[in-house]
């Protein structure tokens, strides 16, 4: 009986030296330490999430559910968090890679993903659009065709599909290419062979070229100039070679 009486009261005197010691470590956040996030507008989503979960002490913190919480904010590709005694909280956050603006405020990353980052500016990022293609259909679209100008050194700085789905890009050196909506590759393929031969040694010259022809491109060198039929290639190759002036606009077969 007197070690059964013993027995409850050691069970409870060690529930009470518990609950004090859980009491006396389990003190109200008071440090926070967010490490990774670069931008003011990164820090300020992270301080938000905290300013709103963090309303118990240091040990009651869920550290599953406050990373998660973190996670929905959609741009972090990796979430640690850790207690850093007595009251303080380290959050390190890695951030997904951006390669492109997509619409008004978001970015995708490379997979397509599509990333909310209110307050952030990138110029240096190409810009995608489409009305019919997912993100992840673009994002495709974009790597396919940035890998195919990769050995011409000509970058996209924008890339836009219409309602009728079809794709246009924008390139660094001010030639804006229409491909229509389908065979991109093959007719990308047809400007790089006009571009090589013909429109690269007349640049800065912005020029746009047409290539949804089914075997021909037209060009429109400069702002005001009219549009002509498409002509044979190797007919404009031989007047380039006889006469330096060719004109402003011109149309190519191939």
């Amino acid at each position: 009986m007197i070690r059964a009486v013993l027995s409850v009261l050691l069970t409870l005197a060690l529930v009470v030296a518990g609950t004090w010691v859980w009491l006396r470590l389990d003190q109200p956040v008071r440090v926070v330490r967010v490490e990774g996030a670069t931008s003011s507008a990164e820090r300020d989503a992270v301080q938000a999430v905290l300013d709103d979960a963090l309303v118990n002490g240091i040990l009651s913190v869920d550290l599953d559910e406050l990373s998660a919480r973190i996670f929905a904010l959609s741009w972090p590709r990796e979430v640690r968090l850790r207690r850093l005694w007595p009251d303080g909280l380290l959050v390190q956050v890695r951030r997904e890679p951006l390669v492109a603006i997509w619409g008004a405020d978001d970015f995708l990353t490379s997979t397509g993903k599509v990333v909310s980052l209110p307050g952030h500016a990138d110029d240096a990022l190409p810009a995608l659009s489409a009305v019919l293609s997912t993100p992840q259909e673009t994002m495709q679209t974009f790597l396919l065709l940035k890998e195919q100008l990769r050995p011409s050194e000509l970058v996209i700085e924008r890339l836009d599909e219409n309602a009728l789905g079809e794709w246009s890009l924008a390139l660094d050196n001010g030639v804006e290419v229409m491909l229509g909506d389908r065979e991109l590759s093959a007719r990308l393929t047809r400007f790089l062979v006009l571009y090589h031969r013909i429109l690269e040694p007349r640049m800065p010259t912005p020029a746009r070229v047409d290539a949804r022809y089914q075997n021909a491109l037209a060009v429109r060198m400069g702002p005001e100039a009219p549009a002509r039929p498409p002509v044979d290639i190797e007919a404009v190759a031989a007047h380039v070679a006889t006469r330096h002036d060719l004109g402003t606009d011109h149309g190519f077969r191939q």
